[in-house]
């Protein structure tokens, strides 16, 4: 954008033009339906600089509106927003407000890869921080130092070329110039220093940090981005020590500086699935915190068209502030493993923004200007999804089912025979296992006969306890789907499921699961590839267990239809050959 304020003014009404046309979808927010709805005298206030930097010093929408509108503008010329980007508006404002206490403000946003992160976190955002003197010295860590250095090189490309930012804030646009000599100080690949008194220093993850300060000042700004490598370049141990690095060596740095992660996962167990696993953990003990956005959503009604969402899994989820202390009980922290453990002691809120949105019934896209759903649908069923924009990462060395073998589809003729499943959590306890509920039909062709396929038409795993709620979900399901035949897995619990279910409309068969689980997931799998076993829709949890599988943490889901399925085709007659794959 050009910098004088008649073109600041022309923008505006351009912007105001544009939302008078009517371009805008639901559930996203657009830049100029923004900007069109700002008061009068903010728009009058944007027409000087005087005006334009106290209306941006604390809102970095605004500021990222006026000035960096083309790092939020798309290739076709789109300008919109998604649920993440706001939630990053909302909690960047926070950053006006001093910290007053030890580890107070450490926040890590888990978003799908390719969402913006990069650009909001490494460069929109500090800038917006420094420009005010909110942020006063950003240390960045990326993988490695080169990836940090063309983080830092992106912003240092705005402060140099950015005639908006330097008539409005000349001091943050101009380096800090030595008074011997009349050379700039800092201007390096790595480290950069202005007049206002702002610096910028990119690192390695694995970069030599202990003590890292500029005179007496320490980094007010700790920024993580992406810092773990693809998993062909990864294992559990580099993990283990590139995790040591970060609590022992970067986060001591400043027991009080702001910290930031963003992430997309690279492997299971990684740093960054830890912490998706401890915040969905912690969703499940403390439904009632909600998600991050509800305080932005309330306070632009009328602006953001997304509506309120419920509390669901697949939700933007964002854990309570997570030290011990503030807990209500040590129960969840003692129902953690050990190895999640250190994301509560390092307080570290979670937010975590899953590529699908669940809410109630529907689904819908984060970003649907930059994912459709139809595109989303299309991939849903490969591992690539579940890991790069569900953060859900399946190994790549899994032995079981493959992305070919997910068939998606619905049979002409509608249902016959249907079986709904249960494999049983016993105890009641929050830590007890999940509860893994399928329902499985033969399909119908046109004529009303079976066409030889099974169809898995619900495939969820809930935590409920195994009595009346069990029961009534079971009940309910079965009038839902008209299952005349419910499956315990009756190996824990024995008869005691024959009162649980005592009264639901079918007929209750218990059975004891005979052989290893590998053996009857093999035999399953035989029936997946000759194409005998269909899902009609996308069952994320099923898929990432299967995916998994037998490297999984929870399997009930997968164990269910795996028993479903062999209910209605027993053992196959030929032995699935079972292959390791391996990846360059």
């Amino acid at each position: 954008m050009a910098g004088n304020s008649c073109t600041y003014g022309s923008d505006l009404r351009v912007l105001a033009r544009q939302s008078k046309k009517g371009h805008n979808r639901p559930k996203t927010m657009k830049i100029h339906e923004y900007m069109a709805s700002l008061p009068k005298e903010v728009v009058r206030d944007l027409g000087t600089q005087e005006g334009r930097v106290r209306r941006t010093k604390n809102d970095p929408l605004l500021f990222a509106a006026i000035y960096l509108l083309h790092h939020i503008t798309s290739e076709t010329g789109e300008r919109s927003l998604s649920d993440f980007h706001l939630a990053l508006c909302e909690y960047a404002e926070s950053w006006s407000k001093p910290i007053t206490k030890e580890r107070e403000s450490r926040n890590a946003f888990i978003a799908p890869r390719n969402g913006g992160k990069s650009t909001w976190l490494f460069l929109i955002l500090p800038m917006w921080g420094a420009a005010h003197g909110h942020i006063k010295f950003v240390a960045a860590f990326a993988d490695s130092a080169g990836q940090a250095e063309e983080h830092l090189q992106t912003f240092k490309d705005e402060l140099d070329t950015n005639e908006a930012l330097t008539r409005d804030f000349p001091e943050l646009c101009t380096p800090l110039v030595g008074k011997r000599k009349n050379t700039a100080i800092a201007q390096s690949r790595d480290q950069i220093r202005q007049a206002n008194g702002f610096a910028f220093v990119a690192k390695g993850a694995d970069s030599k940090t202990l003590g890292l300060k500029i005179n007496k000042q320490r980094p007010d700004l700790i920024l993580f981005d992406d810092i773990e490598p693809q998993e062909a370049n990864y294992s559990e141990n580099e993990a283990l020590k590139r995790k040591g690095t970060l609590l022992n060596a970067i986060l001591p740095m400043n027991i009080y500086a702001r910290v930031v992660f963003a992430g997309t996962t690279t492997m299971p167990g990684s740093i960054i699935d830890q912490m998706r696993m401890v915040s969905e953990k912690e969703r499940e003990y403390f439904p009632e915190a909600g998600n991050f956005l509800a305080n932005f959503h309330a306070r632009h009604k009328g602006l953001y068209k997304s509506g309120a969402n419920d509390n669901h899994c697949q939700s933007p989820i964002s854990t309570p502030n997570s030290n011990t202390e503030n807990l209500e009980s040590s129960e969840f922290y003692d129902s953690l493993d050990a190895d999640l453990r250190w994301v509560i002691d390092e307080n570290i809120k979670v937010h975590y923004f899953p590529v699908i949105l669940k809410e109630g019934d529907s689904e819908r896209s984060l970003w649907p200007e930059f994912w459709s759903m139809e595109y989303l649908n299309s991939i849903r069923h490969t591992r690539s999804f579940a890991m790069n924009l569900m953060n859900k990462p399946v190994s790549l060395d899994a032995a079981y089912w493959q992305d070919a073998d997910i068939r998606i589809g619905e049979p002409v003729g509608g249902y016959g025979n249907t079986l709904l499943i249960v494999d049983p959590a016993v105890t009641t306890k929050k830590r007890s296992d999940y509860t893994g509920i399928a329902v499985i039909s033969r399909g119908l062709d046109a004529e009303g006969k079976p066409d030889n396929r099974l169809y898995v038409r619900y495939a969820e795993q809930h935590k409920v306890s195994p009595g009346p709620e069990l029961r009534e979900l079971v009940a309910d399901l079965c009038e839902r789907y008209g299952a005349k035949v419910v499956y315990v897995e009756s190996n824990q619990g024995g008869d005691v499921w024959r009162s649980v279910f005592d009264g639901i409309p079918a007929k209750l068969r218990l059975e004891r699961a005979v052989g290893a689980k590998e053996v009857r997931a093999t035999h399953a799998l035989d029936f997946y590839q000759k194409g005998l076993v269909w899902h009609t829709g996308f069952f994320d949890t099923l898929q990432t267990q299967m995916f998994a599988f037998p490297k999984v943490q929870k399997d009930d889901v997968v164990d269910a239809v795996c028993s479903g399925v062999l209910y209605f085709l027993g053992k196959p007659q030929v032995q699935v050959s079972i292959q390791t794959y391996a990846y360059a």
